[in-house]
């Protein structure tokens, strides 16, 4: 995607709707002390920031042009953050992360207030239950989660200084918080606090945190018994098939590998398409499809045929080799793709076995260079290899 500059800044009736928008969000966090209005002025200003520079003016594009003499592609400080590589994916983590932001904040105000703030001084009593169950303090998650979104739809230089700084202010504020509620409720709010995370629940960050160091280590732990070690499974496949995408059929050749989280696959994929061959076998423009995947197969017994089904979330891009048959990559196109795979797997005996697979890749708007659709269906055939590693 390429914006046109002078088209698309200078809505200024769209910058203050915008910022009033985001800003409605402050609506449901009272102000009765002066600590709580100063992250509620940086969440401002960073609406604010990120409404401006969306439709008024790309001042960070200007400063690096007039700093260093040099313009900047779209997704770098300025325009769609990940347009660059990943197509319109930003946009898509910027939806999920404003709309699961405004659950927790309305949903966290609608039961703080009916519990405590709309209690007279002293009648007001601990909230544990709803959202409060699992964290602390919801909205400041939600704040956070809703600027944090803004970075990946558009990021900018005023919005990469002012995210830590926001972050930073919720954290002190919601610590000075912590020290009121503990001196007015005593045991019962440190039992509390022991049971629930402050901005991510306790279980939702050992997920992540455990998620974490099995992607640093390239495994995830299988049953390992006492004294064995770290344990884990992984896998590697490659194949090939057909993809009928644009009303052509094409051949494909897929890799996959990945490790295990149970009967969960993490992993990663590339899809390569000759798009056209040339004489008499070079190929001359092809397309390749890449990104992560995460799987999960039924176990219904040793020896047995396992169904699967597997998504993947990634990009798309195509190239034209030169006069000498080579792909430099070179003003090449790219574009958000996702793959949603079906099949079976057959047991073939020891770490092999044989997968037979359905797909369909959705890659909205992105075409070969014949103007024909890469969006469609694919069938195809894999050998996979599955293996243990043990580290003692």
């Amino acid at each position: 995607m390429t914006e046109n500059v002078e088209s698309h800044f200078g809505t200024w009736w769209a910058v203050a709707v915008w910022a009033a928008l985001f800003g409605a969000f402050l609506l449901f966090v009272p102000f009765y002390r002066k600590a709580d209005r100063k992250p509620a002025g940086v969440f401002l200003g960073f609406v604010v920031a990120f409404a401006l520079e969306m439709f008024g003016a790309p001042l960070s594009l200007y400063f690096v042009l007039w700093a260093f003499g040099k313009s900047l592609p779209e997704g770098v400080l300025w325009g769609h953050t990940l347009s660059g590589t990943f197509g319109m994916a930003g946009h898509y983590i910027y939806l999920a992360c404003v709309l699961a932001g405004a659950i927790l904040v309305v949903g966290g105000w609608a039961r703080i207030h009916r519990e405590y703030w709309s209690k007279e001084e002293g009648e007001g009593r601990l909230v544990a239950e709803g959202i409060y169950r699992f964290v602390r303090h919801p909205q400041y998650t939600g704040f956070l989660l809703i600027s944090l979104g803004v970075l990946f739809e558009w990021a900018t230089i005023p919005l990469l200084i002012l995210w830590p700084i926001l972050a930073s202010m919720y954290v002190r504020l919601a610590r000075k918080e912590e020290t009121e509620m503990e001196e007015r409720f005593g045991d019962a709010w440190r039992a509390y606090k022991a049971r629930t995370g402050m901005f991510l629940p306790r279980l939702g960050k050992a997920a992540v945190l455990a998620v974490a160091a099995l992607i640093l280590v390239g495994a995830a732990p299988g049953p390992a018994s006492a004294g064995e070690g770290l344990a884990w499974r992984s896998y590697a496949e490659i194949g090939g098939g057909a993809t009928a995408a644009g009303g052509v059929i094409r051949p494909l050749a897929s890799l996959e590998a990945g490790i295990f989280l149970g009967r969960v696959e993490l992993g990663s994929y590339l899809h390569l398409i000759p798009l056209e061959f040339g004489h008499p076998d070079l190929i001359r423009q092809a397309a390749a499809v890449y990104g992560g995947s995460l799987g999960f197969s039924l176990d219904p017994g040793a020896g047995a045929v396992r169904p699967f089904v597997r998504l993947g979330l990634g990009g798309i891009v195509k190239d034209e080799a030169d006069a000498d048959g080579a792909f430099d990559g070179q003003g090449v196109e790219k574009g958000f793709c996702g793959i949603l795979t079906v099949g079976v797997d057959l047991p073939l005996g020891g770490r092999w076995s044989a997968r037979f697979w359905g797909a369909y890749r959705l890659a909205p708007g992105y075409e070969d260079f014949e103007g024909r659709d890469l969006s469609g269906f694919d069938l195809g055939v894999s050998i996979r290899a599955t293996w243990r590693t043990t580290l003692r």
